[in-house]
């Protein structure tokens, strides 16, 4: 039930924040390995410009581009995600009675191990989704596109070219990311919520922590977790040898490498805003889903 309650929680959220994602994506891809000062002309600068860019060249539905693999993504991700905190912390792993202080620790590691999980179950959904929402009808500064009609096409041409391997393509990067975003998200929430619930206004209101912990959370994850992003979505839309050996970057470390050489610090940090204005909004919409839905099911539920 926990791992249901999670993914049903996540795709309520992500109808609302997978415009913002599409322009992460977009951002995230422009001027690949192209130093900043060598970028003559930007199309994706600035939310404003970026959603102006999309709606001219693929009209108002590209903002919704690769919505059926995002929310596949997401159920996939964070039903696995949630569920294995819940149970963590249902079985009172999360927490240290004997040493307190060790308990910020354990909700981090467990933080962990869910991301870790969720990343092996979420993985193939995800490279689909960046590849679709990577293709653009406009002149576009990506690399590379992968022209898939649809979501089942993509999985289909996806495993003939590459088989399973392909679907894991960025595989280490997206380990990396949920990982990290996992561990400080679940933590930094949990963190806020008690910091919030010490004051009379928050305990009045489940919807008010939800909203003060997620937008603090948010960007906490946002900081930390943009680099391995910037890497995966890189990793996953790459173009692919005929063996299905990725053509630009070999492993994680290599594409670090290869960002960091090109384009400095600020590589790492493309896509931020659209990211932290997604990340935010679904952290919040998401676990205020994932809080009603457990309300209900322990309302309802038992009887």
């Amino acid at each position: 039930m926990e791992f249901l309650l999670g993914g049903a929680s996540s795709m309520c959220a992500v109808l609302f924040t997978n415009p913002f994602d599409v322009l992460k994506t977009r951002q995230q891809l422009e001027g690949e390995l192209i130093a900043k000062q060598n970028l003559k002309e930007r199309s994706y600068k600035g939310i404003r410009q970026s959603v102006l860019t999309v709606v001219r060249t693929d009209g108002l539905r590209g903002l919704q581009k690769g919505l059926p693999a995002a929310l596949l993504y997401q159920f996939s991700m964070n039903g696995v995600r949630l569920g294995t905190y819940q149970t963590a912390e249902n079985l009172g792993w999360t927490r240290s009675t004997d040493h307190p202080s060790l308990t910020p620790l354990l909700s981090v590691f467990w933080g962990g191990c869910a991301g870790l999980a969720s990343a092996t179950a979420s993985c193939p959904f995800y490279v689909v989704k960046t590849q679709l929402q990577a293709v653009t009808s406009g002149s576009y500064t990506a690399r590379y596109q992968h022209h898939h009609s649809g979501t089942i096409s993509a999985f289909v041409n996806i495993y003939r070219q590459s088989g399973v391997r392909g679907l894991f393509r960025g595989y280490t990067a997206t380990l990396a990311r949920l990982v990290v975003g996992s561990s400080v998200q679940m933590s930094s929430f949990s963190a806020c919520k008690e910091f919030f619930l010490r004051y009379e206004v928050f305990q009045r209101s489940i919807v008010l922590t939800a909203l003060a912990s997620s937008t603090v959370a948010g960007f906490l994850t946002s900081v930390l977790m943009s680099p391995c992003d910037v890497v995966t979505t890189r990793m996953t839309n790459q173009a692919v040898s005929a063996s299905g050996k990725g053509l630009l970057y070999a492993n994680i470390f290599d594409c670090f490498l290869k960002i960091y050489r090109s384009e400095g610090i600020h590589g790492y940090y493309k896509g931020f805003v659209p990211m932290y204005l997604r990340v935010a909004p679904h952290t919040m919409l998401n676990l205020t889903f994932w809080e009603f839905f457990k309300g209900l099911h322990e309302r309802y539920g038992k009887h």
